[in-house]
């Protein structure tokens, strides 16, 4: 998953570089407990990091929280880059679906979700249930998604295979994120001590 979400990304406009200021707009999202960063990587303008559950590895994974940053993409469609995420995702796919979902707003900031559905992976005949999100900032583009690792499965005729407050929690956890811009003023304020 990680090397196709950075094709996916890579497809869709990758050119300059990271502003990392503390001024400048930013993702609001602390690691999950039980969770520990698993990779890191930054090609181009894409920024990409990996969260596994403790005891689980990159290589090794049944849940994997990817967080991707296409950095100098200001005000980008969510709908043209997730269309082109789900259709990236279908070429990997022996058997795929996909549909929209609704994960509730982003303040101002245009959001959109998507849960995709690979019944069986060409690279390792494994399902792959993955929920998607998009938050079009001002400066970037961030691709937040969760996904499982599961035994293959008919995305067409069977339920999907993570259960219900497993998909509850996550979808949760995606809406809750949030983008802030300093400059804005629209990022919580540091507690004072």
């Amino acid at each position: 998953m990680v090397r196709h979400a950075c094709t996916v990304a890579l497809t869709i406009g990758c050119a300059a570089g990271i502003a990392e200021e503390p001024e400048s707009e930013q993702l609001l999202f602390a690691t999950p407990p039980g969770w520990h960063k698993a990779y890191a990587d930054r090609i181009d303008n894409l920024s990409t990091t990996e969260y596994v559950p403790d005891g689980e590895t990159v290589d090794d994974w049944q849940e994997m929280l990817t967080i991707q940053v296409l950095v100098d993409k200001p005000k980008a469609d969510p709908d043209a880059i997730l269309s082109a995420a789900v259709k990236h995702l279908y070429s990997e796919c022996e058997t795929y679906a996909a549909q929209p979902i609704e994960l509730g707003g982003a303040g101002d900031y245009p959001t959109l979700g998507v849960m995709s559905m690979c019944g069986s992976s060409k690279e390792d005949s494994d399902g792959r249930f993955i929920l998607l999100r998009g938050i079009a900032g001002d400066e970037n583009f961030y691709l937040l998604q969760k996904a499982w690792r599961t035994e293959p499965f008919n995305p067409d005729d069977e339920e999907p295979p993570v259960d219900l407050d497993q998909r509850k929690f996550w979808l949760g956890f995606l809406a809750f994120l949030r983008v802030c811009d300093p400059g804005a003023g629209n990022c919580p304020k540091a507690p004072s001590e």
